[in-house]
């Protein structure tokens, strides 16, 4: 079995290293206590995740894994939800015909066909749906990426409250940055309906350098592929230490193809995505910020930001932490950096209104 997968993890035996992570994830889950997976997009949120959820499956517990990613806000987070229930609760939800028709959601063939009436609350259909599943057997509902839930965040935390007042049947496990929607689950105010409540909080660190050659010796080696350390060690040097870039290199050496050229596409396809990502976070910022995203590239201080941006201290202050809750950017000693080399070299070829960074 190949341990260089194109998905999520499933199993344990898919899953390299994060021990202490999943024994924590597990153990919480059986506590009923609800979990924040943190880290860097490919760190392996979501396949932790998934598999502490599927470990459990045998001591009678059910899952709902949702990708968020893109979603607008609460109504069309709800629609997602309601399309990512797996098929092995169809038949279950369709004992419920009446019930989900009633809350304005028909259910048709195999598959989730969403109709929320104008009128319906969404938050009222999950909050209703989720407690009647829980009401049969345990269920954990991931919701990966949640900070992507923008609009109408006040209504699904307020929901989130009554579910976790009413059951200990429902354990949600959220995983993404710690932006948006997950830093306001991390750190609610007085007034938040879940101050007091916040989730169990799992950091997902980048490995360090000798985990990560380790990870290419155990999945080539499995894969019956000859490399040299020469090879391993510049693998890693371009596309740093996060599991996911390398799965991609290693997957291509699995699938016969020279170091080189094997290297050469791993780094484009993660570039590439690292690249629209930063895109998308410079959507809708000014040029001071794509300068001091150049700047972190090579490492800078602050007082040269300051200076080289001609911004204000609030402002910058603003955009820094927001990248180390991406956790994008890093400081020691003052200096703050973008130490995965993927995000790097996606920085130097990105271009913004046709103007190199």
């Amino acid at each position: 079995m190949s341990i260089f997968l194109q998905r999520p993890c499933e199993s344990r035996e898919e899953l390299f290293d994060r021990d202490d992570e999943l024994e924590m994830a597990v153990k919480a889950i059986r506590n009923d206590i609800w979990l924040s997976i943190l880290g860097l997009r490919m760190s392996g949120k979501t396949s932790l995740a998934k598999v502490a959820a599927n470990m459990l499956s045998s001591e009678g517990y059910d899952s709902i894994y949702v990708n968020l990613m893109g979603v607008r806000g609460v109504r069309d987070a709800a629609e997602r939800i309601l399309s990512s229930i797996p098929r092995g609760l169809l038949e279950r939800i369709r004992e419920l015909k009446g019930f989900l028709e009633a809350l304005g959601v028909a259910v048709t063939g195999m598959r989730f066909e969403v109709k929320l009436k104008t009128s319906t609350s969404s938050t009222k259909v999950l909050e209703k749906l989720f407690l009647e599943l829980s009401r049969r057997r345990k269920l954990i509902v991931i919701l990966d990426e949640v900070q992507e839930i923008k609009g109408g965040v006040n209504h699904f935390l307020a929901m989130l409250s009554r579910l976790r007042a009413s059951t200990k049947e429902l354990i949600f496990i959220f995983t993404g940055s710690a932006i948006g929607m997950m830093r306001t689950l991390l750190l609610p105010s007085p007034r938040n309906p879940l101050y007091g409540r916040t989730p169990v909080k799992i950091e997902l660190k980048p490995w360090s350098r000798k985990l990560a050659i380790s990870y290419l010796e155990h999945g080539l080696s499995k894969c019956n592929v000859k490399y040299s350390d020469e090879e391993l060690e510049e693998a890693v040097s371009t596309l740093g230490t996060l599991p996911g870039w390398l799965s991609f290199y290693g997957l291509r050496r699995c699938l016969g193809m020279p170091h080189e050229k094997a290297l050469k596409e791993a780094r484009e396809q993660a570039v590439g995505i690292a690249r629209k990502e930063l895109e998308n976070l410079l959507k809708n910022r000014e040029e001071w910020a794509k300068k001091v995203l150049r700047m972190l590239t090579y490492g800078s201080k602050w007082t040269e930001m300051l200076t080289e941006a001609n911004v204000s201290t609030r402002s910058l202050s603003n955009l820094l932490q927001t990248l180390k809750s991406l956790y994008l950017v890093t400081e020691e000693k003052g200096v703050y950096t973008i130490t995965d080399p993927v995000y790097r070299q996606a920085t130097l070829t990105m271009k913004i209104e046709n103007h190199a960074l």
